[in-house]
């Protein structure tokens, strides 16, 4: 959780109109939100900072969000980390393989504010649950 005790989201997605409303959305609601465009750029972001839960895209150009949620998984570090899949893709299979991946929400664009704002309350609220 970051120093004003907000709670920090990341947002994953190459769509940089579409991350500057969602962050606009979460710092409204009274979220500390922090965007990266690309797979790349949020292993580094994660190397520096844990948020309190990602949302995450994927379809981006330099590496599925498949594959980081995998790589998320499979860290002792992110393991936990709640995820949401925030994407265009419709279809059940996405659906079925995103919550295989590890993902613990899958919404799809476009997302309403309340619908996006519950399932990250949701999500942090699980992460502070013990298991």
């Amino acid at each position: 959780m970051s120093s004003e005790s907000k709670p920090c989201i990341l947002i994953v997605d190459d769509d940089e109109g579409l991350a500057a409303i969602i962050q606009l959305m979460l710092d409204r609601a009274g979220y500390d939100a922090h965007t990266v465009f690309s797979g790349q750029t949020a292993l580094e972001w994660l190397t520096r900072r844990k948020p309190d839960a990602v949302i995450l895209d994927l379809m981006m150009p330099d590496m599925s969000g498949f594959t980081l949620l995998r790589q998320w998984r499979s860290s002792e570090a992110t393991r936990s980390l709640p995820v949401i899949v925030l994407t265009a893709r419709v279809d059940v299979r996405t659906r079925r393989d995103s919550r295989t991946a590890g993902a613990n929400a899958f919404l799809t664009k476009p997302v309403h504010q309340n619908v996006l704002i519950e399932h990250v309350r949701e999500a942090i609220g699980h992460a502070a649950t013990p298991q």
